[in-house]
């Protein structure tokens, strides 16, 4: 399974996309502090790594993971055409990967679900950190029924993985759940 992901993401992103020149996500613009001296962000499923170049440009120490080959190349040709550093692109099917043990400032998922990942992300991040999370749910289904119900968010999930945290944002709109949490300073 792993061979066939990194394949089929190989091929989507075997050409130069427009998608590096478009900024970050807005939830990224909205809820990320400016970075203490030594912060640490992580992005899961970077793809392009346009979030974790925006994070490199505020100040942040990236760790970014895709199974992409390719994605990777290209956002580490990005990120030296800006004369950035501090983006560690790493290459690595999620599926079978465990995520490093440094503890994060923020924590950053977009398009891409595993649930299993919601305990180690929750014990990645430091207390007062963030977790910022965007992806499909279920009434993605409405539109394309062909795709895997798996890989989507049921209405109402996300914060369910959050319990006791600070939610400052949590929504179902249309296709798409969100979540920004932090992370209390005692959990």
């Amino acid at each position: 399974m792993a061979r066939a992901d990194r394949e089929r993401w190989d091929k989507r992103y075997v050409t130069p996309r427009a998608g590096l020149l478009r900024g970050p996500h807005t939830l990224l613009m909205e809820y990320v502090p400016p970075p203490r001296s030594g912060a640490r962000a992580l992005e899961l499923a970077c793809g392009l790594g346009r979030d974790a170049l925006w994070l490199a440009e505020r100040g942040y120490t990236v760790d970014a993971f895709d199974i992409s080959f390719n994605a990777l190349r290209q956002a580490r040709a990005e990120m030296l055409r800006r004369g950035l550093h501090g983006v560690n692109f790493i290459q690595a099917d999620l599926d079978e990967f465990t995520l490093p043990l440094y503890a994060y400032d923020v924590v950053v998922v977009f398009r891409f679900l595993d649930r299993r990942l919601f305990p180690a992300m929750r014990q990645r991040v430091r207390p007062g950190g963030l977790v910022i999370y965007e992806t499909r749910n279920v009434r993605h289904a409405e539109q394309y029924p062909e795709a895997p119900r798996a890989h989507m968010l049921e209405v109402g999930e996300l914060p369910r993985y959050f319990t006791g945290w600070d939610v400052l944002l949590a929504r179902d709109e249309g296709p798409h759940s969100a979540f920004v949490g932090r992370k209390p300073l005692e959990e």
